[in-house]
């Protein structure tokens, strides 16, 4: 943790390894506190299309960028994912890994809904995408990862200390049928999308 202090009060600021950012202000007796999550696996996943992983950029893209971005952000993510070796990775990294994926899944669900209300290809593929996750809720369960009733995702707080690294190692394999199915119904949706809409 970094302290300033000055006359009129004191900022704290706490950094965590690529997860979130905690910025504390203390001023005539009133705190204020500002978080944000910034997260270097979902720059890594939505690479060139970074600045559409959130925040005000992603509200003024268009819905068609949009679905391209998080549909190749999803395939980024299961490629780089099944690469990774969760065993030699810190409980940090781990949580940031999960949660980048769960946010990367459920970014993709959303903007391709709204998509699909014009093309039914790619909302085919969105619902394709929730029966994976529905198909897989046992699974996904057993490395801290819930699947919502409409197919989204959602991480447990403590997923990486929970959970061993072994079983989120296996769940990530290249054999992974829910992965590599995934994979393809993102494709669908890259191929189907028109960015200009």
């Amino acid at each position: 943790m970094n302290s300033l202090i000055s006359s009129t009060g004191k900022l704290n600021i706490n950094i965590t390894l690529f997860d979130t950012i905690n910025i504390n202000i203390v001023q005539g007796g009133m705190a204020m506190a500002v978080s944000a999550v910034n997260s270097l696996s979902l720059r890594i996943y939505y690479n060139p299309y970074k600045s559409v992983a959130s925040g005000s950029t992603r509200k003024n893209a268009s819905i068609g960028t949009m679905s391209f971005a998080d549909a190749s952000a999803l395939r980024n993510a299961v490629r780089r994912l099944q690469d990774y070796n969760f065993e030699d990775s810190t409980e940090a990294l781990t949580q940031e890994k999960l949660q980048a994926f769960t946010d990367t899944i459920n970014n993709t669900l959303a903007s391709a809904s709204k998509y699909g209300t014009n093309d039914h290809s790619v909302k085919n593929a969105a619902n394709k995408i929730r029966d994976l996750n529905k198909e897989a809720a046992s699974d996904l369960k057993k490395i801290g990862i819930t699947v919502e009733k409409d197919g989204s995702l959602s991480l447990y707080e403590n997923a990486s200390k929970l959970y061993s690294d072994k079983k989120i190692n296996s769940f990530f394999s290249k054999d992974s049928k829910y992965l590599n199915d995934l994979y393809n119904a993102a494709k669908r949706i890259t191929r189907k999308v028109d960015v200009r809409i």
